[in-house]
C-alpha cells in the first residue's frame, strides 16, 4: 500500500479509531487500526473492540492499493507529531511501514491484515434519520447501572415512536427518560449498551444527521463516509411510562435546575460514607441539609409551590441526585410522591430518584494516647 493523505484529516480519523480500539486487549491486532486503500481514491480507517465497529473514509492519492494494520494509539501519536500538510504512508502487509511528512518520518512494524478482527457491518434496508445523539446520551447514560451482573440495566433503551425518539436509562434506584429527535419516527425499541452509545456520542456533533437501522442483533448508524455499528442486547427492559405513571404526587414545586444543583453540590461537600443529604420542604422554602462524620452543612432557597402543600424531609443519595440535576436544564418542576420518590421534569428530560432512609451519623471520637504504668 502507498498513499498520500491530508495529515490533519487523517489525524482526526486516527483519533476516532483510537477511541474505539481497546488499549489493554490481549490480541495485538485488536489494538490496531486498519488502513485500506482502494482504487476509488478512498482510504478506509477501521477499528473495533468486538462490541462496536467504526469505519470512516477519506479521499487520498492512491499510488498503490492495499491494506495495513498499525497500533492505533501509536499511529495517532505519530500523525500529531509529524507536522506538515500531507503524509505519505508506504509499506507491505505484515512488514515495515514508512510514515513520512515534509520534515520527519517513522518506520514501524505492521501486523498482518488477516489478523485484524474486522466486524461485518450489515446495511439495514429501512433507516430513520436522527440528530442530537450526544445530547440524548448525556441525559441518559449517567443513569445506567455500573453492576456487570445487570447487563440489561447497563443499556440505554432507544424507543422510536410515532412522536419521535425517546431514550431511557435506569439503574434500579433512578431513571432518566429523555426526548430525542421528533422527526425520528418509527415503531421499534432497542437496547444498546451505554458504553457503545457513549462512544458514538463522542464521535459526532448534535447537528450531525445520521441514518439508523437494525439488522438482527446489530444497530447501524451511517452518514457520508461514516459507519458505526454496535451489538444490541436482548431482554425485557423496565416500562418507564408505567413506572412514572405509578408515582402519586403529594406536592409539586417550581425551581431552577442549575440553582438546585449548585446548592446541593455546596452542601454535600461534607458528605461522608453515608453519601446522603436531605431536602426539607416547608411552604415556599426548601432547606438542603447534610450531616456526616465530617460535619454538617445546610442551605435554604426559595421555591414556588404549584400544587399541594410542600412539607416533610426526605433523604437521597447525593451522588445519584447530583448526576440527575446536572443533566437537567432550565425551569424544573419537582414532584414528591409516595415514600419520598422524587420526580424532576423539564421539557426534554424526566428523572426519577428513589429516596433512602435517614442515615445514622457516627461522629468520630478523637483518640487519646494511653499511659502505661511504669514497671516497678
Amino acid at each position: 500500500m502507498k498513499a498520500i493523505l491530508n495529515r490533519l484529516e487523517l489525524l482526526s480519523l486516527a483519533k476516532a479509531a483510537d477511541s474505539i480500539a481497546p488499549n489493554l486487549a490481549a490480541m495485538d491486532a485488536l489494538k490496531g487500526v486498519l488502513l485500506e486503500a482502494a482504487d476509488d481514491g478512498k482510504v478506509t480507517v477501521a477499528a473495533t473492540n468486538l462490541e462496536v465497529a467504526l469505519e470512516r473514509r477519506m479521499s487520498a492519492e492512491i499510488l498503490q492499493p492495499g491494506q495495513l494494520v498499525l497500533n492505533a494509539r501509536l499511529f495517532a501519536d505519530m500523525l500529531e507529531l509529524l507536522g506538515g500538510e500531507t503524509v505519505t504512508i508506504s509499506g507491505e502487509d505484515g512488514k515495515r511501514v514508512e510514515i513520512t511528512s515534509e520534515s520527519a518520518g517513522y518506520s514501524i512494524p505492521a501486523l498482518p491484515a488477516k489478523s485484524f478482527p474486522r466486524m461485518e457491518i450489515p446495511f439495514p434496508e429501512d433507516t430513520v434519520p436522527v440528530t442530537g445523539i450526544p445530547a440524548m446520551a448525556r441525559r441518559t447514560v449517567f443513569a445506567v447501572s455500573e453492576n456487570e451482573a445487570q447487563p440489561l440495566m447497563r443499556c440505554v433503551n432507544l424507543i422510536f415512536t410515532s412522536e419521535g425518539l425517546r431514550a431511557v436509562g435506569c439503574d434500579g434506584s433512578r431513571l432518566a427518560a429523555a426526548k430525542g429527535d421528533s422527526k425520528s419516527e418509527g415503531s421499534v425499541s432497542m437496547l444498546i449498551p451505554a458504553a457503545s452509545l457513549g462512544k458514538l456520542a463522542h464521535l459526532i456533533g448534535n447537528k450531525d444527521e445520521l441514518y439508523v437501522g437494525t439488522t438482527g442483533k446489530t444497530v447501524v448508524f451511517t452518514k457520508e463516509d461514516f459507519v458505526f455499528s454496535a451489538r444490541l442486547m436482548e431482554g425485557n427492559f423496565i416500562d418507564a411510562d408505567r413506572m412514572l405513571a405509578g408515582v402519586k404526587s403529594g406536592f409539586t414545586i417550581l425551581t431552577d435546575a442549575a440553582a438546585l444543583w449548585e446548592a446541593v453540590s455546596s452542601v454535600t461537600v461534607v458528605a461522608g460514607e453515608s453519601n446522603s443529604f436531605s431536602l426539607r420542604f416547608q411552604e415556599g422554602r426548601l432547606t438542603i441539609r447534610c450531616e456526616s462524620e465530617n460535619g454538617s452543612s445546610s442551605r435554604e432557597m426559595d421555591v414556588v409551590p404549584l400544587a399541594g402543600t410542600p412539607s416533610g424531609e426526605y433523604w437521597y443519595n447525593h451522588r445519584q441526585l447530583s448526576d440527575c440535576l446536572k443533566a437537567l436544564n432550565g425551569t424544573l418542576m419537582l414532584e414528591v410522591g409516595q415514600n419520598g420518590i422524587l420526580l424532576m421534569r423539564t421539557d426534554d428530560l424526566v428523572c426519577l430518584q428513589m429516596s433512602k432512609r435517614k442515615p445514622t451519623v457516627h461522629v468520630k471520637a478523637k483518640s487519646e494516647k494511653s499511659t502505661l504504668p511504669k514497671a516497678a
